[in-house]
């Protein structure tokens, strides 16, 4: 499922060292209350809070940079070693028109992306609670969070048909004459390196039509049509 990016004004800071990806969900039952209505919240002014990402049962939506430090887990004040400041927030839709059961699998399926490109082992996939005690994903807290350890086993999991890890070294050739390395999936995300025609690049992780591939020290996103 691709991303939609819709970056908001308010609310997020400079700087985000990645170590954790933080799941909440938004406690909002209200009809409509999905992803799209939670960036028109968000960006319509000072609400002292924010997360990179809403998933509901129809798309991803964007708000902060990965690179950004959205405020989603503050209220902890790093008591546990888990802040805005280390962390990805990923708030999961619960409205009540929405299939939360597919809101879930596409969180699922960003999360596992995530790990992917930030290497976060999955011992650092943790609840909001894990950082403040709140207790949040509220909707996987019943049964002594019996859905939250069947989300955490969905991750253990092989990747979805959306996200797809290859358990084996693959390597590529680049086509094209010169060929733009960008920090994302889409042609949205900036430019950071460039390769030439015929270099022979190892291939990680496949998006909808772009390869994650192992560039320099930190990695990067290519446009599949121009690997062989």
């Amino acid at each position: 499922m691709p991303i939609t990016k819709k970056l908001i004004k308010f609310n997020f800071s400079s700087g985000n060292d990645i170590k954790y990806i933080v799941v909440h969900d938004t406690a909002n039952t209200d009809r409509g209350a999905d992803a799209e209505a939670h960036y028109r919240y968000f960006n319509g002014g000072d609400r002292q809070s924010s997360a990179h990402y809403f998933v509901d049962d129809k798309e991803i939506v964007q708000l902060v940079q990965d690179y950004n430090a959205s405020w989603h887990c503050g209220d902890g004040g790093g008591r546990y070693g888990i802040t805005n400041h280390n962390s990805i927030g990923v708030e999961i839709c619960v409205n009540s028109d929405c299939s939360y059961e597919k809101a879930v699998s596409n969180a699922v399926d960003l999360v596992k992306f995530l790990m992917q490109k930030y290497s976060i082992s999955i011992d650092r996939v943790v609840r909001h609670y894990d950082a403040s005690r709140k207790i949040c994903p509220e909707s996987m807290s019943h049964n002594n969070w019996e859905r939250w350890w069947n989300f955490k086993s969905r991750l253990s999991s092989s990747a979805s048909s959306q996200v797809k890890n290859n358990s084996n070294l693959t390597y590529g050739t680049v086509t094209a004459s010169v060929l733009n390395v960008r920090s994302g999936a889409g042609t949205n995300y900036k430019v950071i390196g460039q390769l030439e025609m015929g270099q022979r690049v190892r291939l990680d992780v496949k998006v909808g039509n772009w390869w994650s591939i192992y560039f320099g020290d930190h990695g990067g996103f290519v446009c599949a049509d121009y690997i062989k």
